[in-house]
């Protein structure tokens, strides 16, 4: 059963309709004394803003790790970059399913977003891929002139 609940400002009442709408829906972390098990958005501005929001917190956390990633110049980073590639996969794929009827807008600055991170990482990778063949290629050229 689901309503949708309204507060009329002018005579201070709240009214309730049973209804099935379309919009952005999550469940509540807050128990109160009403059990909310789903919560409807209906009004895109709201939308816009709970999105940018979640979006945010998580893009904010792959950037930092990211740019650990970038400026550590260590050799033991392929595996933080390979983890790093995959939660931005995954990023992508919540930002194309969940997000994709709701904000098509929002969407496409998201993924532009995350594409240029993976470009960064893609780039950093192949740049170290390419010094360790270069390592590698003057290692078996010392040990040829050995004798």
């Amino acid at each position: 059963m689901s309503y949708l609940i309204k507060k009329d400002h002018k005579t201070n009442t709240i009214t309730y309709m049973e209804y099935e709408l379309e919009g952005y829906k999550f469940k509540p972390r807050n128990n109160t004394k009403i059990k909310i098990n789903q919560i409807t958005i209906i009004n895109p501005d709201m939308i816009d803003k709970i999105l940018t929001i979640k979006f945010s917190q998580m893009f904010k956390k792959l950037t930092s790790f990211v740019m650990q990633i970038l400026c550590d110049n260590t050799d033991s980073d392929d595996s933080n970059t390979m983890y790093a590639l995959a939660e931005i996969d995954r990023l992508k794929s919540i930002i194309i399913n969940k997000y994709n009827k709701i904000a098509r807008e929002k969407q496409q600055f998201f993924l532009a977003q995350l594409v240029s991170l993976e470009n960064q990482l893609k780039m950093k990778k192949m740049i170290s891929m390419q010094f360790d063949n270069m390592l590698y290629d003057q290692e078996e050229e010392n040990y040829n002139r050995g004798r």
